[in-house]
């Protein structure tokens, strides 16, 4: 596997997603003069640089290891769920403007831990849907969906890393398909690290229990009902701050 960030842009061009994003992006609509519609469930605005994604809550109690994820993978772990390819969210956010890097990992030597961040733009991660019965809507950060296990404590960071996920070998596909190994995980945007992440947290939370306990759980009182259809917002981030109370350097691995 090799890390997106430049040949995935290759693959765009030569695709002719690029092109057909660059000429999609001048239709407009009376309603959103600034949106543009680039496939089902997936807009960008040019002049903001932002991504809009349809998507819906899919959990409402337990702990989390993902924001986002792609249907049929990571439900049971995450905020959200969309049916927009992850390798077509990439490609909206190459046309925002906002450049990937490469995802985080971990790895264990000598009894250690290691933690290597990832790399790329920062982006800011936002919800918005409509509350029951048309009593409003809600526009706020996701991480106010989120609260620490034992304290109940806020997400401290609302900022994202564009890693870009990873390509596979053409030999590591079964059959024909996308090279987009988030198309395959379903990994959008993660908490903890898989390594295979399109957007993944400043800091790496290793996806393994020994080696770092679950910390982080759905606020129950404040996420919209299973089912909701809610927009995530994807816009260009500021300084990321670290996503875990925990020590952020190596730590000596569990046995």
């Amino acid at each position: 596997m090799v890390h997106a960030a430049s040949l995935f842009r290759m693959t765009c061009l030569l695709a002719g997603l690029a092109q057909v994003s660059c000429q999609t992006a001048h239709v407009t609509t009376r309603e959103e003069p600034s949106w543009a519609t680039l496939s089902p469930g997936l807009s960008v605005n040019l002049d903001q640089r932002q991504v809009r994604i349809r998507c819906w809550s899919c959990l409402d109690q337990g702990y989390l290891e993902q924001v986002l994820c792609l249907p049929g993978t990571r439900e049971h772990e995450s905020l959200l769920v969309t049916d927009v390819p992850a390798s077509s969210i990439h490609a909206a956010l190459l046309l925002a403007g906002i450049e990937p890097g490469s995802p985080g990992r971990w790895q264990e030597a000598d009894g250690r831990v290691e933690l290597l961040p990832p790399a790329g733009d920062a982006v800011q991660v936002a919800v918005l849907y409509e509350r029951a019965e048309g009593s409003g809507h809600v526009h706020e950060p996701v991480s106010r969906w989120i609260a620490e296990l034992q304290t109940g404590g806020t997400f401290p960071t609302d900022t994202w890393i564009f890693g870009g996920s990873l390509l596979l070998d053409e030999e590591d596909l079964d059959g024909e398909g996308s090279r987009y190994l988030a198309d395959h995980s379903g990994s959008v945007i993660g908490l903890v690290t898989f390594g295979d992440e399109m957007l993944g947290l400043p800091m790496v939370i290793p996806d393994a229990a020994s080696i770092q306990e679950p910390e982080w759980v759905v606020r129950m009182e404040h996420v919209p009902p299973q089912g909701t259809m809610v927009q995530v917002l994807l816009s260009p981030g500021g300084r990321p701050q670290p996503a875990s109370g925990r020590e952020e350097a190596e730590g000596e691995a569990e046995h």
